[in-house]
């Protein structure tokens, strides 16, 4: 029974569900968010969020629900600033050991972004392989395996949890707003869904696993949600910590098109907590000396438009782009390289070969991919 969830609300709006959890979480009522039922086919609904807290607590739950029925106007909710004005991050995952040290990256990353953190457990979805013939002994045996991964994913999530907070110093863990989502079916598919409904500044996802868990969202997956979604992707390597730097030093990848002055707008505003410098780098593998007149002139450019910031543009040698980028990290120091998803550009073709992958499987630091 301690890991049992029961329904006590149905959701409309992500501001509603952030301020009801908040009230029920002051009184020491942990609170967790689905959308399952146990219809065998049934697909996901982004109006249809139900809010769940263990049936220990459930009791006390309803009482302080209807408490609050009684002291706020809960339909004006949505125009809360204290919520509206909240950045957002997306932390799917696993929930294998290695996603703790990801989850306290993401509340380091919260306390800085001054955002709430939703984080997503997507299990597969029984139904996934489902026959082109439904029979009704097919539907009963559907609906038991629909209900047994429902109540596996639900103990998980709330051991998760359990777990989560032992490890996080309390002043760190109250000091940011935390939801728990769980979604079934393909991770890829289920992310790309819950971004349209939730709308977040980043999906943050872990980029790598050790070999005593099976990892986080890695290789295809990973690569599916950055070219399929409209959305930064903030890939960390597991291992990775907030450090919290006074400044960071960020690389950002140019092919000096006419889009840089866009991908360094939307660049300055994802980092906007951020005191920063920021390294405009083409890694040039042809030895072409023209490649030197655009950055002249692209720092020109700089200095011009973008002289309250620390940004400078530079060249830098290399046969192979993926070393190039390695050396350079470790020349400067880097804390997070940083990608625009542009099409047509030199780094588009990125996302049709094993370059991401391997940039992505190899690097030691934090990778950024917004589109532009």
């Amino acid at each position: 029974m301690e890991n049992q969830l029961v329904t006590i609300l149905r959701i409309s709006t992500p501001q509603l569900g952030s301020f009801v959890k908040d009230k029920l979480e002051e009184k020491g009522i942990e609170v967790f968010f689905t959308n399952e039922g146990m219809t065998p086919g049934e697909r996901y609904n982004p109006d249809e969020v139900l809010l769940k807290v263990k049936s220990r607590q459930s009791e006390k739950a309803i009482a302080r629900l209807l408490q609050l029925h009684k002291d706020y106007d809960l339909y004006k909710v949505k125009d809360d600033v204290s919520f509206t004005n909240l950045r957002k991050i997306l932390l799917p995952v696993k929930l294998s050991e290695d996603c703790i040290d990801l989850c306290k990256y993401a509340i380091g990353l919260a306390l800085k972004e001054n955002a709430e953190i939703k984080v997503l457990y997507v299990y597969p979805d029984p139904n996934f392989n489902k026959p082109s013939r439904y029979t009704a002994s097919w539907e009963k045996y559907v609906k038991m395996e629909l209900k047994e991964a429902h109540q596996k994913a639900q103990q998980k999530l709330v051991e998760f949890s359990r777990e989560l907070k032992k490890q996080v110093p309390p002043e760190l863990f109250n000091g940011i707003k935390l939801h728990y989502r769980m979604l079934k079916g393909t991770p890829e598919n289920v992310i790309t869904a819950a971004c349209k409904r939730y709308n977040p500044d980043i999906i943050l996802m872990g980029t790598r696993a050790t070999k005593h868990a099976d990892g986080e969202f890695l290789g295809k997956t990973l690569i599916k949600v950055i070219e399929q979604t409209h959305h930064s992707v903030l890939a960390v390597p597991l291992a990775a910590v907030f450090k919290g730097k006074e400044e960071i030093n960020v690389m950002y990848s140019t092919d000096f098109y006419d889009s840089d002055n866009s991908s360094l707008n939307k660049l300055l505003k994802i980092l906007e907590p951020f005191k920063k410098k920021i390294y405009c780098v083409h890694i040039d593998m042809l030895d072409d000396s023209q490649k030197q007149e655009k950055v002249n002139d692209l720092n020109a450019m700089l200095e011009r438009e973008y002289s309250q910031y620390k940004i400078k543009c530079e060249l830098f040698e290399s046969k192979d782009m993926i070393k190039g980028i390695e050396e350079f990290v470790a020349k400067k120091n880097i804390d997070i390289i940083s990608l625009s998803k542009v099409k047509h550009s030199g780094l588009y073709k990125l996302f049709h070969t094993d370059l991401v992958s391997t940039l992505v499987a190899k690097a030691n630091v934090p990778i950024l991919i917004f589109p532009v």
